[in-house]
């Protein structure tokens, strides 16, 4: 149908899909989670809400961890058919929501994982907002690479 909006898939937290039919990407709560975006030239993409930085060696869930959760989805997006060498990726999240001493914040750790495992596997980042004290709600079309982020008390961001 012509002009109709294009199919929505919600991502959870700790979760990922992967799409290669035009359907429109979605995920909430993001605070010190991040949200990292990939799609190719033809349209197939996916979207990762990972909590945590690193996976643990026995990690079960790999869509809770940045590094591997990047991973798992690069490999469903080869399953799909999806060219992985012209993958490009955008970003949002990494916000310092909680202060809980100590080193740097999970967002910021959240982030820097997620620049080096794209930087590690090649894939150059298009856009990004990252950081800040206030959590996002994301929406990405991996047919055009378009991520949509709004804030609370923002205007509406795409990248």
């Amino acid at each position: 149908m012509a002009g109709s909006e294009p199919h929505r898939i919600r991502v959870g937290v700790a979760d990922m899909a992967v799409t290669d039919n035009g359907a429109n990407l979605v995920t909430s709560g993001l605070g010190s989670c991040v949200a990292v975006g990939l799609h190719d030239q033809n349209g197939n993409g996916g979207l990762l809400h990972a909590m945590l930085p690193k996976a643990p060696t026995d990690a079960v869930d790999q869509a809770k961890y940045v590094d591997s959760g990047l991973e798992a989805m690069k490999d469903e997006l080869s399953q799909l058919g999806a060219n992985t060498r012209s993958l490009t990726a955008k970003i949002a999240g990494g916000s310092k929501m909680l202060d809980l001493g100590g080193d740097d914040p999970v967002g910021m750790k959240n982030v820097r994982a997620a620049e080096a495992a794209l930087e590690r596997a090649g894939i150059d980042v298009e856009g990004a907002d990252t950081g800040g004290d206030t959590g996002r709600s994301v929406s990405f079309r991996p047919e055009t690479g378009t991520m949509r982020i709004e804030q609370v008390d923002a205007d509406p961001l795409k990248l």
